[in-house]
């Protein structure tokens, strides 16, 4: 799949979603940070350079971020679905190297859409970080 992708562009952001049990979807077990860091590693080793893994906030390191695939620079930081800092220049580019983030980006940061960000595995709405 993800070398499919990487075929098409391998700017296309991928999103690795953990699954959990909840209702009558008891099965299979749920999701664990491992299984998303290793579906992330193939990923990258198939050349795409935007993965992110979610449902597991704070469990999966870098893959709750977006990075520039030129430098490295760390452009947006969250937590679960929580922006913590944005850094991308107004026309979508990393402040250090100048390098084009693809997307469609806003000349500014607007802030976060959702006043109370979700948090998935706490089932809580989140207050202060």
């Amino acid at each position: 799949l993800t070398e499919f992708i990487a075929s098409v562009s391998p700017d296309i952001p991928w999103h690795v979603t953990a699954f959990h049990q909840d209702y009558k979807m008891t099965d299979p077990a749920d999701t664990t940070p491992q299984m998303l860091l290793r579906a992330a590693g193939i990923a990258r080793r198939s050349g795409l350079r935007y993965i992110y893994a979610g449902n597991q906030p704070g469990r999966v390191g870098a893959l709750e971020h977006t990075d520039c695939a030129g430098c490295g620079e760390r452009l947006i930081s969250r937590y679960g679905y929580f922006i913590q800092d944005y850094r991308l220049q107004a026309d979508g580019t990393c402040p250090r190297c100048n390098g084009r983030i693809p997307g469609i980006w806003g000349t500014r940061f607007e802030g976060q859409r959702t006043a109370t960000p979700y948090l998935p595995p706490d089932r809580t709405r989140l207050s202060v970080l």
